[in-house]
């Protein structure tokens, strides 16, 4: 994605980039039960902080490899979650999408308005013809959010059995409406 990594912003939230002082949100994320439980195994606080650090080693690269955002809520400022853009190294033009959120936050439309700004800020521009997303097939939640978006499920795409993996094309989101919530000079 080109452009400096800036903020998005939708009717309820700020997406500001991650920072290294986001440490403690993303391991309390990341660590926690709850909201791992359809993502994958919690992770320990070492495995969690040495994630972070790779993470931001990421972000220093030139150009990043990847993208991180904090949802930050727009009312209070409460830091809620996060949303990461990681581009496929062997797929140019595709990228996977993913939301964590806290779990009290969790079915109140924020996923669905982070992913709907990036999507607005990336197939605005040319050269990301695809996102993507797998989640654990039990968590019907995510599903109904993916369908949502537009987001067509790939039934045999691998990844196990317990796995559902989706795609969303450039043509069909343009296709869908406008921009929901980011300018086509939102940089990313």
């Amino acid at each position: 994605m080109r452009g400096a990594h800036g903020g998005l912003h939708t009717p309820h939230l700020h997406l500001r980039p991650l920072a290294s002082s986001d440490e403690r949100l993303y391991c309390s994320l990341y660590t926690d039960p709850d909201v791992m439980r359809h993502i994958a195994d919690p992770l320990t606080p070492a495995a969690a902080q040495r994630a972070f650090s790779a993470v931001l080693q990421q972000l220093a690269a030139d150009p990043p490899r990847a993208r991180y955002w904090i949802l930050c809520r727009r009312d209070d400022g409460g830091d809620i979650g996060l949303m990461a853009w990681v581009p496929d190294c062997n797929d140019a033009g595709s990228a996977e999408v993913g939301v964590v959120l806290a779990g009290c936050e969790v079915c109140r439309g924020y996923a669905s308005e982070s992913i709907a700004a990036l999507a607005d800020a990336v197939f605005g521009r040319s050269g990301q013809r695809r996102l993507w997303t797998c989640h654990d097939r039990d968590n019907g939640p995510a599903a109904g959010l993916m369908r949502k978006l537009g987001f067509v499920s790939l039934e045999d795409a691998g990844g196990g059995a317990a796995a559902l993996r989706w795609q969303l094309e450039r043509q069909a989101w343009l296709d869908r409406h406008a921009p929901a919530f980011a300018s086509l000079t939102a940089s990313c």
